[in-house]
């Protein structure tokens, strides 16, 4: 008995393989009032730690998480100030996940922040060099540069 045909099996291991190779869409963050490219996602041991989590719709290969935050950083604390989400069709926000609320501080976060530098900061034809910001409950307590290592962390 053969459940799947060749050209079946084909199709979904490349699909998988498409999917996996799909470049992200990044999440977004404020720092001194300055828009950057985060590449690490707060929301998620959050999300993990509810009891029912929010399921998102998936409404594009290159979010597969199915949202994308805002956050900022005010007097060394991690914001999230915006959420664009969908659940089951409808359009979820940062007030639909946290009873009303419109920022939330994000005392759940505890790692680093890997961030792009803004478009203004890097020089034309350079690769943009990362940076690395650490938050212990919600609080940047630290930070470091893309090429040297947490020992130098200034802050």
């Amino acid at each position: 008995m053969v459940l799947f045909s060749t050209k079946q099996v084909v199709y979904s291991v490349y699909s998988f393989t498409v999917n996996l190779l799909v470049q992200q869409l990044p999440e977004t963050i404020l720092i001194e009032e300055v828009l950057h490219t985060l590449y690490t996602t707060p929301l998620l041991p959050w999300l993990r730690n509810q009891d029912t989590p929010p399921v998102f719709d998936r409404r594009t290969p290159s979010c597969e998480r199915g949202y994308i935050g805002c956050w900022k950083i005010d007097d060394d604390v991690l914001w999230l100030i915006g959420l664009h989400a969908w659940r089951q069709g409808t359009f979820t926000r940062v007030s639909d996940l946290f009873h009303g609320k419109r920022e939330v501080a994000a005392a759940w976060f505890s790692g680093p922040l890997v961030v792009e530098p803004a478009a203004s900061e890097i020089s034309h034809g350079a690769l943009p060099k990362l940076r690395t910001l650490l938050v212990e409950a919600g609080r940047v307590i630290g930070e470091y540069d893309g090429s040297a290592g947490p020992d130098t962390q200034s802050h």
